[in-house]
C-alpha cells in the first residue's frame, strides 16, 4: 500500500507496549496496523516487531515514543513573551531548580504550549528525565528493532490530535491499566497534566480526588462541577463510580480510516505519537532523546517504491485521460490551422468592409443623381408648360410634391396649364401674388407629382 508518509507511534505504559503504524495518503490519514507487546523483554517480542515492520514496510518510518508517565517529570513555567526567542537559554538557567535529581545527569526539553497575547506571557512545558533511565528505555526499544527518533510524553502529543474535538476547556482521563493520566486543555492547548499510579496507592480514590482538585486549580474555569470530563482507555472499577458523569471521548475531527477491529480510543496514546511523527512541525515538540541518538530515515530509502508507484499512477492517468489528451491535441492542431488562416480572414474582412463603404457611397451618389435627374425632368416640363414672360427662380422638390417660386407677367394664368399636365395635380398658390419694383408678379405655387417622369 503506497503512502506519501508513514510513521510509527509507540506507547510504553505499565500494561506493555502498543505500536501503531499511521500512514498519510495525500491528505487522508489511514491506520495501517497495530501491535501489542506485554513488555520489551517478553518472549518473541523482537521477532514480532521485525515481522510487523516487514509486513507494513515500516523499516524506515519515523518512530515516536511516549514514555511511561512516571519516567518523566513535568513542570509548567509562565514566562514573559520576550523570552520565547531565547527559550532554551532561559530554561537552562533554572533547570536545576525544577527537578530533585541532584548530582544525576538529566535530559530535558521544553516547548511553548500556549500564548496569552493580552498578558504578553507564554506557558512553557518542561519535561525532565534521568539520563540513566532514559538510556535504559532507549536501549530496550533498540533491542526490539525500533529505530527511535523521539522520546516524549503522551500529554504533549494529545493536543494536536484532539484539537477541535473537545470543548474550549476540558479534562481528559486516560486509563492505562495500572495508572491514570489526567490531562487538562484550554482553548485547544495543553495546560496541565497529572499522573496517578494505581499500584503504589493504598487509597486510589482519595489520591485521584486530590489530583483532580490540584488540576482544577490550574484550569481557567469558574465552576469545577461544570468542567466537562472525557475518558479513554481502560479505567479501574474503583474509579468508575467517581466518573459516572464523564463522557467517552468524542470522534476525532479528522478520524483516520482504520481496520475493522481496531479501536481508536483504546490505542489513542500510540495513535497520538504516530500523528506527531507525521507532522512536519509539531505544535508542541518535545524530544528527550539526545540528538546524537536520534534516527532519521535514510534519504532515498523509499525512492524506488515511490518511483514505481508514481510510474503506475502516471500510466493509469494516461489511460484514463487518453481521450482528453487526443481532444487536446486535435484542439491544438485546429488552433494552429486557424492561426494560419487568420491573416487571410482578416484581409477578406477588410475587403468586405471596403465593399460595404463603397456600396453605401454608391447608394448616396445614386440618390443624388436620381434627384438631380428628376429636377431636370420637372424643369423640362415646366419650361414646356409655362408661357413666355415667366421665370422660375427656385424649385424645391419634396417626397410628395414640388414648390416653385418665380416671376411672371400674368401669374394668375399659370394654374390652368399646370393642371392640364399629366405629371402635376392639386396645383395651388401657397401665398398671395405680389409685385416687385419692376412691376413683375411674384408667385409661389405648390403642386403634387402625378406619376414618375420619363427618362
Amino acid at each position: 500500500m503506497l503512502f506519501t508518509k508513514l510513521a510509527l507511534g509507540v506507547d510504553w505504559s505499565s500494561s506493555g507496549i502498543d505500536v501503531v503504524a499511521l500512514g498519510r495518503r495525500f491528505r487522508r490519514l489511514v491506520v495501517v496496523d497495530g501491535l501489542h507487546l506485554p513488555g520489551p523483554l517478553a518472549e518473541g517480542a523482537r521477532s514480532k516487531v521485525e515481522g510487523f515492520l516487514k509486513k507494513n514496510q515500516a523499516g524506515e518510518a519515523r518512530v515516536t515514543v511516549c514514555l511511561p508517565r512516571e519516567a518523566v517529570l513535568v513542570r509548567f513555567l509562565d514566562l514573559p513573551a520576550e523570552a520565547e526567542p531565547r527559550l532554551e537559554k532561559v530554561v537552562r538557567y533554572q533547570i536545576d531548580t525544577l527537578h530533585p535529581f541532584q548530582g544525576t545527569a538529566v535530559c530535558w526539553d521544553s516547548a511553548v504550549v500556549s500564548r496569552d497575547l493580552k498578558a504578553k506571557q507564554i506557558r512553557v512545558l518542561v519535561a525532565i528525565a534521568e539520563r540513566s533511565r532514559l538510556d535504559w528505555h532507549h536501549q530496550a526499544l533498540k533491542d526490539l528493532g525500533l529505530r527511535v527518533d523521539s522520546l516524549s510524553l503522551l500529554a504533549s502529543h494529545l493536543a494536536p490530535l484532539l484539537k477541535g474535538s473537545l470543548p474550549e476547556t476540558a479534562l481528559l482521563v486516560c486509563g492505562r491499566t495500572k495508572s491514570l493520566e489526567l490531562v487538562g486543555f484550554h482553548q485547544g492547548c495543553l495546560c496541565a497534566t497529572r499522573e496517578l499510579s494505581l499500584e503504589t496507592s493504598d487509597a486510589p480514590a482519595v489520591q485521584f480526588e486530590r489530583e483532580l482538585h490540584s488540576l482544577w486549580s490550574v484550569l481557567p474555569t469558574v465552576d469545577p462541577s461544570m468542567l466537562p470530563i472525557f475518558t479513554c482507555g481502560s479505567l479501574p472499577a474503583v474509579l468508575s463510580e467517581m466518573l459516572t458523569g464523564a463522557k467517552a471521548l468524542p470522534p476525532l475531527r479528522s478520524t483516520p480510516a482504520s481496520p475493522p477491529n481496531f479501536d481508536i480510543r483504546a490505542h489513542l496514546p500510540a495513535l497520538a505519537a504516530a500523528y506527531a511523527g507525521l507532522r512536519r512541525r509539531p505544535a508542541t515538540s518535545l524530544n528527550l532523546l539526545p540528538s546524537e541518538f536520534r534516527q532519521r530515515p535514510r534519504r532515498g530509502a523509499r525512492v524506488p517504491l515511490y518511483a514505481l508507484g508514481a510510474t503506475a499512477a502516471c500510466l493509469g492517468l494516461l489511460m484514463a485521460t487518453h481521450g482528453v489528451i487526443e481532444t487536446a491535441w486535435y484542439g491544438r492542431a485546429l488552433e494552429r490551422a486557424i492561426q494560419q488562416l487568420t491573416p487571410q480572414a482578416e484581409a477578406a474582412r477588410g475587403q468586405r468592409q471596403q465593399i460595404t463603404v463603397l456600396t453605401e457611397r454608391i447608394g448616396v451618389l445614386e440618390g443624388v443623381r436620381a434627384e438631380t435627374w428628376r429636377k431636370l425632368q420637372i424643369l423640362e416640363e415646366l419650361t414646356r408648360l409655362l408661357p413666355d414672360g415667366t421665370w422660375v427662380q427656385d424649385l424645391r422638390l419634396g417626397e410628395e410634391g414640388v414648390e416653385i417660386t418665380g416671376y411672371s407677367n400674368r401669374a394668375a394664368e399659370l394654374i390652368q396649364p399646370l393642371e392640364n399636365s399629366p405629371y402635376f395635380s392639386q396645383v395651388e398658390f401657397t401665398s398671395p401674388i405680389t409685385r416687385d419694383a419692376q412691376n413683375k408678379e411674384i408667385f409661389r405655387i405648390r403642386l403634387r407629382l402625378g406619376k414618375p417622369a420619363r427618362r
